[in-house]
C-alpha cells in the first residue's frame, strides 16, 4: 500500500491538503444537539442543514404556520466581551438568511457556552432586543441556563439548576462514519464499472490503492486511506495485488440503505404559475446547471441540482410509481434560484407541486448525477437507497431496481 501507517505518524494528515473534508464532531456540534432537542421537545419541527460553504442557516424551524430560521455561535468563555460580539454577529447572519429564504422566516440569534452568568445573559438579550427588535434570542449553557426573548420563544426559557446539571458532552475520538458523504461517493466510484452506462456518473477504472482512488475522487489521499481501511475491516473491501476490490456486495448494501433512514431536509414547494406535468423538467432545463461539477459559491452562486426519487427513476427508464410528487434535489437553498424556476416555498400540504430535498451527502448525491434529457437525475444507486423507505409503494420501485439493474450487476460481477 502506497499510504502507510508510519506516514501518518510523521503528520502527514496535518500538512497534505484536504478536498471536501468532513469537519470533526466538536462543541459546536453539542450545542446544536441541545438546541435542536430543545425546540423538539417544545413541539417544534426541526429541519438540520448541512454544512455549507456559503453560510448557510443551521436550522429551519417550524410550527403551526409559524417559521424560524435559527443562526447559532460557541462562545470559548461566557464573558460579557466574548458573548455579546457574538450574539451581534449571529443576529446579523439570522436576519439576512431571513431576508433571503422565501417566505422570510423570523431570524433567531442563540448563542451558548459552558457556564454564561445570568447577568450576562440578562444583559445580552436586552442589547440584542433593543437593537434588532425584529430578531429572537437566546442564550444557554451546559449547566442548564436557558434564556430567551421574543417572538414568543420564552417560554423555552428556564433557569439554571445546580441539582440537575446539564454537563457538556464528552468528546473523544470516534471511528469516522462508513457511509458518511465522501465514503458514499467512494464507494459509487468503485461500483461503477459494475454499473450499465448512463445511471451512474463516475470514473469506471481499477485502483490499486488509496492514492489512485484519491485522484479519481478528487478527495484527499488521507480521506481514501481512511475509506480503505474503514471498509476492509468491515470485511466488504478486499485490498488485492492488483485493485482494490468491493465484496459481500448485498450485505454492503442493506448497511448502505439503513445507514440513510435519517430525516432529510425536505420543503414543500408550488408553482407561482401552474405549467403542467413536465413543469419541472422544463424548469430545469430553462436554467444552466454546473450538474457533478463542485462549486465554488464565491464563483457561482448556483447551486447544484437533480431529479431525485421517483422521477428520477422515471427519468432513468426504471419507473414504476406514477402519480407521486416530484422530488428535487438542491445543494443549498437560495431565493434566487428557487425564484428563477418559478417555485414559492409560501404553500399549504394541499397545494404541494414538488418537494425540494437538501442532501446531507451533498457531494455522493451531486458527484453521482446523470443528465437525461438535458436534466441532471440522481443515479441509480442513489434513487434505489432513497426510494427504498419511501411510505409511497417506495419498496416496490426499490425491489424492481434491485431485479433489473444492481441484482444482475452485482452477481455477474462476484462470479
Amino acid at each position: 500500500m502506497i499510504i502507510t501507517m508510519a506516514m501518518i505518524v510523521m503528520g502527514v494528515d496535518d500538512t497534505m491538503p484536504l478536498k471536501y473534508s468532513e469537519p470533526p464532531v466538536n462543541n459546536e456540534a453539542q450545542l446544536g444537539l441541545i438546541v435542536a432537542n430543545l425546540f423538539r421537545e417544545a413541539g417544534w419541527k426541526v429541519l438540520e442543514l448541512p454544512p455549507q460553504p456559503d453560510g448557510a442557516p443551521d436550522f429551519i424551524v417550524s410550527k403551526q404556520g409559524k417559521k424560524l430560521v435559527v443562526e447559532m455561535k460557541r462562545a470559548a468563555e461566557g464573558r460579557k466581551d466574548r458573548v455579546i460580539p457574538l450574539l451581534s454577529q449571529a443576529v446579523l447572519e439570522a436576519v439576512h438568511h431571513s431576508r433571503s429564504l422565501a417566505g422570510h422566516p423570523i431570524p433567531v440569534a442563540i448563542v451558548g457556552a459552558n457556564r454564561i452568568p445570568d447577568s450576562v445573559a440578562n444583559e445580552a438579550i436586552q442589547f440584542a432586543r433593543q437593537r434588532v427588535p425584529e430578531a429572537a434570542v437566546g442564550l444557554l449553557d451546559f449547566e442548564g441556563l436557558r434564556s430567551f426573548a421574543g417572538h414568543g420563544l420564552e417560554l423555552l426559557s428556564s433557569p439554571r439548576s445546580f441539582d440537575d446539571r446539564i454537563r457538556p458532552f464528552k468528546v473523544s475520538a470516534r471511528t469516522p462514519q462508513l457511509f458518511s458523504d465522501l465514503n458514499q461517493w467512494m464507494l459509487k466510484i468503485l461500483l461503477a464499472p459494475r454499473i450499465p452506462d448512463g445511471y451512474l456518473s463516475a470514473p469506471r477504472r481499477h485502483y490499486q490503492g488509496a492514492s489512485q482512488l484519491a485522484e479519481a475522487a478528487d478527495v484527499s489521499v488521507m480521506s481514501a486511506f481512511r475509506f480503505v481501511e474503514e471498509f476492509s475491516k468491515e470485511g466488504f473491501l478486499e485490498v488485492r495485488a492488483s485493485s482494490l476490490r468491493v465484496v459481500r456486495v448485498r450485505e454492503l448494501m442493506n448497511r448502505w440503505l439503513g445507514a440513510n433512514q435519517r430525516r432529510v431536509l425536505e420543503i414543500p414547494m408550488r408553482w407561482v404559475l401552474h405549467r403542467g406535468k413536465k413543469a419541472l423538467s422544463n424548469a430545469l432545463r430553462s436554467v444552466q446547471s454546473p450538474a457533478t461539477i463542485p462549486v465554488d459559491p464565491l464563483v457561482s452562486p448556483q447551486p447544484r441540482f437533480c431529479l431525485g426519487l421517483f422521477k428520477a427513476a422515471e427519468a432513468l427508464g426504471i419507473g414504476f410509481v406514477h402519480g407521486a410528487k416530484p422530488y428535487l434535489y438542491i445543494e443549498r437553498l437560495s431565493a434566487d434560484f428557487l425564484r428563477d424556476l418559478g417555485l414559492s416555498e409560501n404553500v399549504k400540504e394541499e397545494q404541494v407541486d414538488v418537494y425540494v430535498r437538501i442532501p446531507r451527502s451533498r457531494e455522493s448525491v451531486f458527484r453521482g448525477a446523470v443528465r437525461k434529457g438535458g436534466v441532471p437525475v440522481s443515479d441509480v444507486l442513489q434513487v434505489w437507497i432513497d426510494v427504498g423507505h419511501h411510505p409511497a409503494r417506495g419498496k416496490e420501485q426499490a425491489d424492481l431496481i434491485w431485479r433489473r439493474i444492481l441484482s444482475p450487476a452485482f452477481e455477474l460481477s462476484e462470479q
